[in-house]
């Protein structure tokens, strides 16, 4: 990066700097370096450095802007004081740094809808630590679910205060609803603090989360009606008395388990599928946005096909993982997941799903847990849940895109326009367009390198593809008009705070 070429109509070309200029090269110019050793603790906040951009406007020269599903051209963009201010050609400015994006993809910041934080370790740590791995990974803005079974007045105060002062990208939130009084406060959820998403559970997770039955779920849906258009029910639709048939019925033939193949039988598709269509039944009732979270499975991609003829307030989101993994490959214990990995031909389904826009969101599900805390033994009953995975989420995506030859333009729908429009963040997020947040990830499509937990950045110790080479990765983000250093050798370089994002 350096200042911008003031020749009008000349392209930037980068060049040697004499005198005192300040060159910062861009990421994929430089060398590559040995890994650096994880960081898994918070960072104290006198590591931050000052902003490289904060006292210039930024021009990103060269790049493919993906402006929309269906376009990505050669142009260039200018952003000052956070925000997109001008797209064109031969853009000139000589108060500017200049980012050399020729060859590369410009999308708008990723939004992955769909983390968990502070569920197996204090939410102080994973506030830090995650956000930064989303960041440096190319997601720019999560979607947090908060749950429990007590109110939640007063404690969503002390998180937000946490987000604005610990976390390096953007935040908004979900609320889990599982009890009568969560259910009450809903309307106070809305009117304090901007929540316009909620969830619920009609599958639990043992030990962890209660399943609601239907008439909650009814009540549930009515109130978020009475929100207005732009409230959402998240729902995770299982149908649990299907899954703990399953279940029993495996634990007394295999007392130990010892395969993610036989795992997958313990949720069976028709679960899903089946929970998906009764939700859809009973929102007709009361009419609220459902959002279904991560659908997993073919028989789930079918039935929403036939359900969104029939409804527009229906939307569906399928995981990266459901996307990049199956347990024919993919038997590592520690991808045990809630529904879990299925079968290559399910991820087949998936892939479609998003090229027919019967699935509208990609999500990660991200629930960072270390080999330790995953328990892993040679009996998968006792293994919980979860994994880490907003730090391949990316790049996960646009290897597995490139081998179904899905459009880069339709993922970056899928993992940042659509989740902008649903959510209401759109225009502000979601999009590359003057006024627009200026959130950015530069993305070299062809650039190979291995999944590994340094680079996932989490506090992990274990990523998803751990090892696998992945065709294509985030080369620079920019968050908030700031350029952000992915050199993981330099240390915690982030030099930008996240923000809480109130909606509705």
């Amino acid at each position: 990066m350096k200042k911008a070429d003031g020749a009008a109509g000349m392209p930037f070309i980068p060049q040697d700097f004499k005198g005192k200029e300040t060159v910062f090269a861009p990421e994929w110019i430089k060398k590559e370096t040995a890994e650096p050793a994880r960081v898994s603790s918070p960072f104290p906040e006198a590591s931050r450095p000052e902003p490289i951009s904060e006292k210039h406007p930024l021009i990103v020269k060269g790049g493919r802007l993906i402006l929309s599903r269906d376009s990505a051209l050669p142009s260039d963009i200018k952003i000052r004081d956070g925000k997109i201010v001008l797209i064109g050609e031969n853009l000139i400015d000589n108060n500017a740094l200049t980012v050399d994006a020729r060859g590369k993809y410009i999308f708008p910041g990723i939004i992955d809808p769909h983390v968990h934080l502070g569920i197996f370790t204090d939410f102080d740590t994973e506030i830090v630590t995650e956000t930064r791995s989303a960041l440096l990974n190319g997601v720019t803005t999560i979607g947090l679910y908060l749950g429990g079974q007590d109110s939640y007045l007063g404690i969503v105060d002390e998180i937000i205060g946490k987000i604005e002062k610990h976390a390096f990208c953007d935040v908004f939130i979900h609320l889990v609803i599982l009890t009568r009084k969560q259910l009450e406060e809903i309307p106070l959820y809305h009117s304090r603090y901007g929540i316009t998403s909620f969830k619920t559970y009609l599958c639990g997770i043992p030990g962890l989360i209660p399943e609601v039955e239907d008439d909650f779920l009814l009540d549930l849906m009515e109130s978020v009606k009475g929100l207005g258009r732009d409230a959402v029910l998240n729902v995770h639709a299982e149908n649990h008395r299907i899954v703990n048939r399953a279940t029993e019925r495996l634990k007394k033939e295999r007392p130990i388990l010892d395969s993610l193949v036989l795992w997958e039988t313990t949720h069976p598709c028709l679960a899903e599928a089946e929970a998906i269509q009764r939700a859809a039944f009973l929102s007709k009732e009361s009419g609220p946005k459902i959002y279904f979270v991560h659908l997993s499975c073919a028989e789930s991609v079918r039935m929403a096909a036939a359900l969104k003829k029939k409804n527009g307030n229906l939307f569906f989101e399928t995981t990266s993982p459901y996307l990049s993994l199956d347990v024919e490959e993919d038997g590592d214990f520690r991808y045990k997941m809630v529904p879990p990995i299925r079968h290559k031909k399910d991820q087949q389904a998936l892939w479609e799903g998003l090229a027919d826009d019967v699935l509208d969101t990609i999500g990660s599900d991200h629930t960072p847990m270390s080999s330790g805390e995953k328990a892993v033994s040679v009996d998968l009953w006792d293994i919980p849940p979860g994994y880490p995975a907003v730090g391949t989420h990316l790049a996960s995506l646009l290897d597995r895109a490139a081998k179904y030859r899905f459009p880069l333009e339709r993922l970056a729908e899928k993992t940042s326009t659509g989740p902008a429009k649903i959510f209401g963040l759109y225009p502000r997020k979601g999009v590359l367009l003057p006024g627009s947040d200026a959130d950015l990830v530069i993305v070299d499509p062809t650039l190979k390198k291995a999944a590994t937990p340094r680079a996932a950045a989490s506090r992990s110790d274990y990523c998803l593809h751990e090892g696998r080479m992945l065709s294509g990765w985030p080369v620079a983000v920019i968050k908030s008009g700031r350029l952000i250093s992915l050199d993981l050798s330099e240390g915690p370089q982030t030099p930008v705070k996240g923000r809480y994002l109130k909606r509705g």
